[in-house]
């Protein structure tokens, strides 16, 4: 129960949701502990004490989200594509410190992304689904490269109804695309506008291919090697 230890420090840490889907702003870190992610709800923090847990903290307005979460993580049990679940206090859920570059991060750094991790996605939603849940929110940066192993984290949204297909677009536009940029570094700047031109387009008609037309050229992809995959 190590992980019970420093709680208190964490939920006093400052977290406030931002208008517009932004990532939440954080204050009042106390000394020893460390951001290491910010989401749209919740910040990751380590205690430089208790290196093994990462403390997922909410802010107040999202706090609902937690006990969603709470919830997927009971049903995922033990399995090696997901962090491990430890505990949960108000505004903190407390988890394995799941290191590795997220696939948004070898977007960035130009670290090429194998395809067999394409396939323990698929079998990390295939057993989330066996026990209950509903896998949503599947994107580059809630899935880890570990070596050979990847894990999905952030499974806040497996608890709602619905398909938002975003895992089946990536992996389609992974299957059509990704050769072109493969190991190539991608601006942030430009990943970001990607994924708000995706939301702006994103629909039951949204064609991959269609989008994959639009972004190409911003890639300075050449149009005959952009006919070939296409």
């Amino acid at each position: 129960m190590d992980w019970k230890k420093p709680i208190q420090l964490f939920q006093e840490i400052n977290i406030q949701e931002e208008e517009g889907n932004q990532l939440v702003r954080i204050g009042g870190v106390p000394q020893g502990i460390v951001c290491v992610g910010r989401g749209t709800d919740a910040a990751v923090f380590v205690h430089e004490d208790h290196p093994g847990y990462a403390y997922k903290v909410y802010a107040a307005t999202t706090d609902a989200k937690r006990k969603n979460e709470e919830e997927a993580y009971r049903k995922l049990g033990n399995n090696p594509y997901f962090p491990t679940y430890y505990g949960s206090a108000e505004r903190c859920l407390v988890l394995s410190y799941e290191q590795g570059k997220s696939l948004y991060d070898c977007l960035i750094e130009g670290v090429e992304i194998p395809a067999h991790v394409i396939t323990q996605v698929d079998e990390a939603i295939a057993y989330a689904r066996s026990v209950g849940l509903n896998p949503r929110d599947v994107h580059v940066k809630n899935i880890l490269l570990q070596g050979e192993v990847c894990r999905v984290v952030d499974v806040s949204e497996y608890v709602k109804e619905g398909n938002d297909r975003r895992w089946e677009h990536l992996k389609e536009g992974y299957r059509l695309y990704y050769p072109l940029i493969a190991a190539r570094k991608i601006p942030p700047a430009l990943l970001e506008f990607v994924k708000k031109q995706y939301w702006k387009k994103a629909s039951c008609t949204f064609s991959v291919q269609a989008f994959g037309r639009f972004l190409l050229p911003l890639l300075g992809i050449d149009k005959q090697r952009k006919a070939f995959f296409l």
